[in-house]
């Protein structure tokens, strides 16, 4: 496959593949791939900036193709912002934060977590199972916020909800449900006092 068709059959958002070797005994494959942005934005004072400071490759698992594993040494740039001087490194948006993996894979792996084991999941995507775990527990925590953000006030009463405020109308108004009646009793004999419970 030429260059071009790798980065098709990859298709992550802005990066290309620039290289691609067959991994050792045909096991499966090692992708070079760098970041088609060329202008990254300050995260200190929010203004683009174009000047690199330096590049680093990160080795990211991703998703088997053809049930082969694929591993890609991806470029992580970092940036001098012309602005405030400071430095930063611009991570991937296809990688799962403070992992090695995409989050395509991130996600599969959860899934696979779901309907069977770490060391099953561990096992099919050639990762350490410590790695699985780590994992799964961020998609898992990020699934259960993105769940709680969707959540809706109550507009409608259910059968039980209606049932139970037929019940309270039917009650006595201004007395709460078991509550025993007002009774009167002595607070102290010189006072005469009398509290009411």
């Amino acid at each position: 496959m030429d260059l071009a068709t790798w980065t098709h059959v990859l298709g992550l958002d802005d990066i290309e593949v620039v290289e691609a070797q067959r991994a050792k005994e045909g096991m499966g494959w090692r992708l070079s791939v760098v970041s088609t942005s060329v202008v990254a934005l300050c995260p200190h004072c929010h203004q683009p900036t174009s000047c690199r400071h330096m590049v680093r490759w990160q080795e990211i698992h991703d998703l088997p193709v053809a049930g082969k594993h694929l591993v890609l040494d991806m470029q992580t740039p970092q940036f001098d912002c012309e602005h405030c001087g400071k430095i930063f490194t611009v991570h991937p948006a296809c990688v799962l934060e403070g992992t090695h993996v995409t989050e395509r894979l991130a996600e599969a792996l959860t899934d696979c977590v779901n309907v069977s084991t770490l060391s099953a999941a561990s096992a099919t995507y050639h990762l350490a199972e410590s790695t699985v775990r780590t994992i799964f527990e961020k998609i898992v925590e990020r699934r259960h916020a993105a769940k709680l953000r969707t959540l809706k006030p109550i507009r409608k009463l259910g059968i039980d909800e209606i049932h139970l405020e037929v019940q309270d109308k039917r009650k006595e108004p201004g007395r709460l449900s078991g509550a025993q009646p007002l009774i009167e009793i002595p607070a102290n004999a010189e006072s005469g006092e009398k509290i009411r419970r």
